[in-house]
């Protein structure tokens, strides 16, 4: 029987960057395009999920890689970023309601420090038994080893845990499975998807 849900934080429970978002630093679609290049797919964003680099390490790095006319941009969507991000309130009452049923909520997410410090006062986090973020554990999913600090640091039982996470490369759930942990991928953003994981689990809320 599950009694603890794992919830990853981006495209889950914060609303993540998307082509959107950086339309808020330019009018200029392709520019915004290259922006998810040189700032979302590069090495040092990995590193600060990982912890590795600060944010100024990180933005000195990435405009050295980048045109010289994507400098300031990366710069502000680095630096404010976090304030054009929402949070996905329906998934955050199905959160309540699963507290409320008497499940124990946990959040396993690779993320910056700075953008959980950002977020961390959210209601959301108030429901929590539990938080890991990955910078502040130097080790990122589908890494097993976040995944077993969790379940020894909480004193969870695998198979009575349900991870909920949008990952598309579906390498943090066979890591997940291997340990026990039960769950499958949801569709980004998606409430009503997780509702359908919940009921597959036969967790009704």
């Amino acid at each position: 029987m599950i009694k603890n849900i794992i919830f990853d934080l981006g495209n889950v429970i914060i609303k993540g960057s998307t082509i959107e978002t950086l339309m808020h630093f330019t009018d200029n679609e392709d520019m915004a395009k290259n922006l998810m290049k040189y700032v979302f797919k590069t090495e040092e964003w990995k590193l600060l999920d990982l912890g590795n680099i600060t944010r100024e390490e990180a933005i000195i790095q990435m405009q050295k890689k980048a045109p010289k006319e994507y400098a300031c941009l990366i710069e502000k969507v680095m630096k404010e970023r976090c304030k054009y991000l929402t949070i996905n309130k329906d998934t955050v009452e199905i959160a309540k309601k699963l507290k409320e049923k008497g499940y124990h909520i946990y959040v396993l997410s690779n993320m910056a420090a700075f953008t959980y410090e950002y977020f961390q006062e959210i209601d959301f986090f108030k429901l929590c038994n539990g938080i890991i973020i990955s910078a502040y554990e130097h080790i990122v999913k589908p890494d097993e080893k976040i995944f077993e600090t969790l379940l020894h640091r909480y004193h969870l039982i695998p198979q009575e845990t349900l991870f909920i996470d949008d990952d598309d490369t579906g390498k943090s759930f066979q890591t997940a499975n291997m340990l026990g942990i039960q769950g499958r991928k949801v569709k980004p953003n998606d409430s009503q998807d997780i509702l359908k994981l919940l009921q597959a689990y036969h967790i009704e809320i």
